[in-house]
């Protein structure tokens, strides 16, 4: 497969990701601490409550006491009932240079009554992004057979993954507990992350969409219903229609249905309507003015595929005459032949209209295959001595067999012997026809 070639920017980001360092004991376990706070175990014995420590694994004699008496640890959490694995994830953002990166960490905690916890920090995913918005990922591969969209494999390098497809980017998008900025950029430094990131319960597809200019200018001027589609959706604004958002921000104007207002932007630029304009961008009746430009479409389309059609059916008319002329041509000098017996008449279908006819008549495919083009296999037609047809005939002229032999609705003819003995005692007829055939 051929590779991208690399920008500058991804350049950096890759030169920055080899520099970064997996993450010590002493900030794993301050980590551990931001995620999962102190707590009480509760499990029930038969008709008894009784409770543990989170930290050390001990029993509590006093339920109501806040601090452990065997390792000091002062609960903050509520009571939780029996679980034996937790897992989550905590992101760090922090400024270097210009480019604004955001590191994950997966936490898994794992508790049992009597056992001290046990917790495992470990760093899933980097998200470098440049003064322009632009945006790269580094990541632990995934187990690509599993149904968990978030199953690591631990053993792997942090590499860039690409995002071109709708499932990287629903990958590369984790949901985070709880996060720590340390720093940040100076383009980074005015957009509210901890705001952003409690709005929208620490999905990092927030600041995906914040990133970018429009989306910025989204969550500055409280386009929530946009906002929420594009962090929800994880899709960009429709190519050109950027502006639309100044458009609304001077007019006063809040998107209710951000999905139908995006559509509507799409319809017009499709249909050539100015997307500068106020009257088409901030509609009053948002409904109404989509539906009259979705009829408009419709119509178009309508108008559009009549059109295609028309041209299909000239140009099939067109290649028909043509085939005609070819048949015509090809058996110019067979058509005559005419075998008789008595009150029995076979003889080559003449065109490609009796071919038509002959199908229309019978009842089966000789015209609907287009049997009139193959080059090696002529198709008589079996009469009596009123017209009336009898059999539709297949022979091939290389080795002089009768392929098919078929009366109407593809039945076995009523005097199919007979036809069979007339057309194989005058086989040496066709032999002239056969090396022109071929």
């Amino acid at each position: 497969m051929r590779q991208k070639k690399q920008d500058g920017f991804e350049k950096q980001c890759i030169a920055l990701n080899n520099r970064l360092r997996e993450p010590g004991e002493a900030l794993q376990e301050k980590i551990a601490r931001r995620v999962f706070e102190p707590g009480l175990i509760s499990r029930t014995y038969r008709r008894r409550r009784v409770q543990y420590c989170s930290e050390c694994g001990s029993e509590i004699g006093v339920p109501t006491q806040k601090v452990c008496p065997c390792c000091g640890a002062r609960w903050t959490a509520e009571p939780v009932e029996w679980q034996q694995r937790e897992a989550d994830y905590h992101m760090v953002m922090e400024a270097k240079g210009d480019i604004q990166v955001l590191r994950i960490y997966r936490v898994d905690r794992y508790t049992h009554i009597y056992k001290p916890v046990r917790t495992y920090v470990a760093e899933v995913e980097r998200i470098m992004y440049s003064m322009s918005g632009q945006r790269r990922v580094f990541a632990k591969s995934r187990q690509t057979m599993s149904w968990y969209y978030d199953a690591f494999c631990w053993g792997s390098p942090i590499t860039l993954k690409r995002e071109g497809s709708q499932s990287a980017i629903m990958a590369y998008n984790l949901q985070v507990a709880t996060w720590q900025v340390k720093s940040l950029t100076q383009q980074w430094q005015h957009k509210e992350i901890p705001a952003l990131l409690t709005n929208y319960e620490g999905r990092t597809s927030a600041l995906r969409v914040v990133a970018t200019p429009w989306g910025e200018t989204l969550h500055k001027t409280g386009q929530v219903a946009l906002m929420g589609y594009f962090v929800k959706e994880m899709t960009a604004m429709p190519k050109g229609t950027e502006h639309a958002l100044n458009i609304c921000t001077r007019n006063h104007y809040e998107v209710k249905d951000a999905a139908m207002w995006l559509d509507h932007l799409r319809l017009l630029r499709q249909q050539g309507l100015d997307t500068h304009n106020a009257h088409y961008v901030c509609p009053a009746d948002l409904r109404a003015a989509h539906q009259v430009l979705v009829d408009r479409a419709n119509r178009e389309r309508v108008k559009r595929e009549a059109e295609q059609r028309a041209r299909r059916y000239a140009e099939r008319l067109q290649q028909m005459e043509q085939e005609k002329a070819d048949y015509q041509k090809r058996w110019a000098k067979l058509l005559p032949l005419t075998l008789t017996a008595e009150n029995l008449t076979i003889r080559p279908l003449q065109s490609v209209d009796e071919f038509a006819a002959e199908g229309t008549a019978m009842h089966h495919c000789v015209f609907e295959n287009g049997y009139y083009k193959s080059k090696q296999n002529i198709i008589l037609s079996a009469r009596d001595g009123s017209g009336a047809r009898l059999a539709t005939i297949e022979y091939c002229l290389q080795d002089g067999s009768i392929k098919q032999c078929r009366a109407a609705c593809n039945e076995v003819p009523k005097r199919d012997a007979e036809i069979r003995q007339l057309i194989t005692s005058h086989r040496k007829d066709f032999e002239p026809f056969v090396l022109r055939a071929a």
